[in-house]
């Protein structure tokens, strides 16, 4: 079952469901709304029609996106393929992303999330709060 702030949050692009594709950077599926892809699109739509760094993005995102639709309970069904690449089994962790989420195995996401915080351990210093204009300014 999709967690409820989930269904919440894609609830607002009124849509009753995700859309999902497999990551092509993690063992994970990318899920979101009409929204993020839209964004998506948007980002493969700019770059040159004619580039084959614009192809593989084509094939790679909105090649293999997939909608699924939530039942009575929130639930949703992953297709064989998609959880075969993340090789997703019984069980799903959902990890927020901002303007997304990811589904993961979660024995590779307590991998992945270790590699993670100490890389964001070892480079907090990058991590900065935006200036505050003085107020005579």
């Amino acid at each position: 079952s999709v967690p409820a702030e989930f269904r919440a949050i894609l609830a607002e692009d009124e849509f009753d469901g995700l859309i999902y594709f497999p990551s092509f950077t993690d063992t994970c599926l990318e899920a979101g709304g009409p929204t993020y892809f839209e964004d998506l699109q948007g980002m493969i739509d700019a770059l040159d029609p004619y580039d084959e760094v614009r192809e593989a993005f084509e094939v790679a995102i909105i090649g293999e996106i997939q909608k699924l639709f939530f039942d009575k309970e929130g639930r949703i069904t992953l297709t064989g393929a998609f959880t075969k690449h993340a090789d997703i089994d019984e069980y799903v962790t959902f990890v927020g992303r901002g303007d997304h989420f990811q589904m993961w195995n979660p024995a590779l996401y307590e991998t992945f999330r270790d590699r993670a915080r100490t890389m964001a351990r070892e480079n907090r210093a990058l991590l900065r709060r935006p200036r505050k204009p003085a107020k005579d300014e």
